[in-house]
């Protein structure tokens, strides 16, 4: 079963290419100017590299984040899926988190950065063997917020842990918390989330404003 898995963050993009649960290539460029251009590059350049004749699957995240740029992903893993009849699996970004913590942990927040001063938060509870959502919304609030809401959910569920692509806020709540977790994510994070149980075959793109706060 040969995997294509594509994440793009605000800094970098990357692709990693799996045989079963084996990665086979991984390619990763740092973003500039904003711009994935050169991503359709990189997905060809891996893919010939490893003679990939025939691809099962292709991973993608959904968002939230950067709508031009899921949008764009989504469809060049649309049209790629064509091409190579693949079946598409999608993840959003904080399933990407959460599929690389250990099981040991009962209740999780995951925030990461977007653009500018903003980050993305999400409350989540152990069940059985994944993480579900806690509240049914997600929040998009800038770093002072986001001190303010993390503080106020680890006062109410103290052991908790958290993980983020940020180290200084994590910094802010290593005594309160049960445990901190830095995550970089790239492409190889977002296909451990899959093996590890995450992933749908829905394609709609996790919308964002900033009144979800």
């Amino acid at each position: 079963m040969i995997s294509l898995s594509i994440y793009c963050s605000t800094q970098t993009m990357s692709v990693a290419l799996y045989n079963g649960q084996i990665l086979l290539d991984i390619a990763k460029k740092k973003i500039t100017h904003n711009k994935i251009d050169c991503l359709p590059l990189i997905i060809n350049k891996i893919l010939n590299s490893n003679n990939t004749k025939s691809l099962d699957r292709i991973l993608f995240c959904r968002g939230p984040g950067s709508y031009t740029a899921n949008r764009s992903i989504k469809a060049l893993a649309q049209g790629l899926s064509l091409a190579k009849n693949s079946k598409l699996i999608t993840l959003d970004n904080f399933e990407l988190y959460l599929g690389n913590l250990e099981k040991r942990y009962t209740r999780s927040i995951v925030f990461f950065k977007d653009f500018k001063d903003k980050f993305f938060v999400k409350i989540f509870y152990k069940k059985r063997d994944k993480f579900v959502d806690y509240e049914g919304k997600f929040y998009h609030v800038s770093g002072r917020n986001l001190t303010k809401i993390i503080f106020e959910k680890l006062s109410a569920k103290p052991n908790t842990v958290i993980i983020s692509d940020h180290k200084y806020y994590l910094d802010k709540f290593k005594k309160k918390a049960e445990s901190v977790k830095y995550l970089s994510p790239h492409a190889s994070h977002l296909a451990n989330s899959f093996f590890n149980g995450y992933g749908l075959d829905n394609l709609e793109i996790v919308y964002h404003h900033t009144y979800y706060k």
